[in-house]
């Protein structure tokens, strides 16, 4: 059955599309309540409640808010007890958010929007969506946790010890009647269901994929000639897309692993500096590898015999320049990201045609 929690967004999504871009318009939400039946209070209009689909009185409000809500940007609410005022309790509190509009958030329909719990599953702080451009994530504000908007997936931070699984925010199934009002569907509180308030919920590698996919998808979408970004590289998954200028960072997590160590991958415009300064083979502490007719530069902290880093934090930078654009790698496993770098961007070749062509490592 469905309950009718308050409708943040009950005007009709097409309306709410309208509004995405531009400020609402004083007269026109004047006229929407007065549509409705409600009450202009501000931006928001009080009206009094659609009976839902069922005879269960406890599923049926007295009020509940319209509003129109844009594309990247959020509403707390309280669920199942979203009238009960005297006793908020933060395991119901729940963010609704209507995603960004490269991740889907202008649709007119429920794909648009997720609710999550507004409750980190790592130490129990409140969390909030920022919709800052570089930002575009659920945080807590507490231990520094991240989560991502397209599934709740946590993307950094202090990992429950309750979670052995990759954990994300526990959620709420939507649906929306024919007006454009929100449901939520009855959740299952289960970590492969709806998730553990509090706790989270356990997702598997092909779940991460499935929201991966989205935000390459919605990466290459918005950036047409750009190269394709990969959604598994060097046995880890693409978890985050940040787009800056002339540059993009993609990053990617093994989550096999106990600590957020990663990879993370830069693609941007190659310069005539660039060039010049990679051909440079006298740069020390690097090598040098050919695969066909190009160059692939290795260095960094890994390769540095001189480096104070401990060896936990010693990365290998590789770099290479291929169809107009200057690609940086930086992670740990060297042979396995050469792997994936002859797989991903020199098809052509096998891994057995990557030679070493010049070395300044110290001994």
């Amino acid at each position: 059955m469905k309950s009718m929690f308050l409708v943040i967004v009950g005007i009709i999504i097409i309306i709410a599309s309208i509004f995405a871009v531009i400020a609402v318009d004083s007269a026109n939400l004047d006229r929407i309540c007065q549509d409705s039946g409600g009450k202009r209070m501000g931006d928001t209009c009080l009206a009094p409640a659609i009976n839902s689909t069922n005879d269960d009185s406890q599923n049926t409000f007295s009020l509940f808010q319209f509003k129109t809500m844009r594309p990247n940007s959020m509403e707390y609410f309280y669920y199942p007890n979203p009238e009960d005022t005297t006793n908020r309790d933060a395991f119901q509190k729940f963010i609704l958010i209507r995603l960004p509009e490269e991740l889907g958030g202008g649709a007119d329909d429920v794909s648009a929007f997720r609710a999550y719990s507004a409750l980190s599953v790592s130490n129990h702080c409140l969390v909030k969506y920022w919709p800052d451009e570089g930002r575009k994530r659920l945080e807590d504000p507490c231990w520094g946790s991240m989560y991502r908007p397209i599934d709740g997936l946590m993307i950094t931070g202090g990992k429950p010890v309750t979670n052995n699984a990759p954990v994300a925010l526990p959620f709420l199934d939507l649906s929306m009647d024919e007006n454009g009002s929100l449901y939520v569907e009855p959740p299952v509180w289960a970590p492969r269901e709806n998730g553990v308030v509090g706790v989270g919920r356990d997702m598997s590698l092909e779940d991460i994929r499935l929201g991966s996919r989205i935000v390459a998808d919605s990466y290459q979408k918005t950036n047409p000639h750009h190269p394709s970004l990969p959604i598994d590289f060097a046995g880890q998954i693409l978890t985050q897309i940040h787009p800056d200028s002339n540059r993009v960072e993609a990053l990617y997590h093994d989550f096999s692993s106990t600590d957020w160590a990663g990879i993370s991958i830069y693609v941007n415009n190659v310069s005539a500096q660039d060039q010049k300064y990679f051909l440079n083979l006298a740069r020390s502490n690097s090598e040098y590898w050919q695969i066909g007719k190009d160059l692939i530069w290795i260095g960094g902290s890994a390769l540095d015999k001189n480096s104070k880093l401990n060896e936990g934090f010693k990365e290998y930078d590789i770099q290479f320049i291929s169809d107009g654009f200057k690609f940086r790698i930086v992670g740990k496993n060297v042979d396995f990201m050469k792997k994936s770098i002859v797989a991903n961007y020199f098809p052509g070749f096998g891994y057995d045609d990557l030679l070493l062509v010049s070395s300044t490592v110290e001994k």
